[in-house]
């Protein structure tokens, strides 16, 4: 199982992967920079995630690179992928929805929605016996 987007405890997808966890799941685990692995990081030991991986979906082909180079080359299989990722600039956060700014906006659409397709298309190979994309 894949699971993007854990930011910290209190994250959907860490919810999702503890529970995968405690259901038997072998995990995969992303991280999105250095500043993120210090929150991250202890969660994946807790989940005993053999794999830990920065992934910085908003750097093309950085997905294609670790999707096929730590799943595939290993003959893994995927079952689950799990994409909570989300992210919008941090001024058209806050400056409400009628100030959000056109680049923002298509910025926020390629990190938080277009990337989980991306995923899809490169996860989509590995699910051998099927297997099921999920978008919290």
């Amino acid at each position: 199982m894949l699971v993007c987007g854990i930011a910290n405890e209190h994250s959907i997808a860490y919810g999702c992967a503890k529970a995968f966890h405690e259901l038997g799941a072998d995990l995969a685990i992303t991280y999105l920079n250095e500043k993120s692995k210090g929150y991250v990081e202890p969660l994946a030991r807790q989940l005993q995630a053999p794999l830990f991986l920065p992934l910085d979906v908003s750097q093309p082909g950085r997905a294609r690179g670790r999707v096929r180079s730590d799943r595939a080359s290993s003959g893994a299989q995927l079952d689950v992928l799990v994409h909570s990722i989300a992210w919008a600039p941090k001024d058209d956060l806050q400056g409400g929805l009628l100030n959000c700014s056109a680049e923002g906006f298509a910025k926020a659409m390629d990190v938080s929605c277009h990337s989980f397709i991306r995923m899809a298309r490169l996860a989509a190979p590995l699910m051998k016996n099927g297997g099921t994309h999920v978008r919290r």
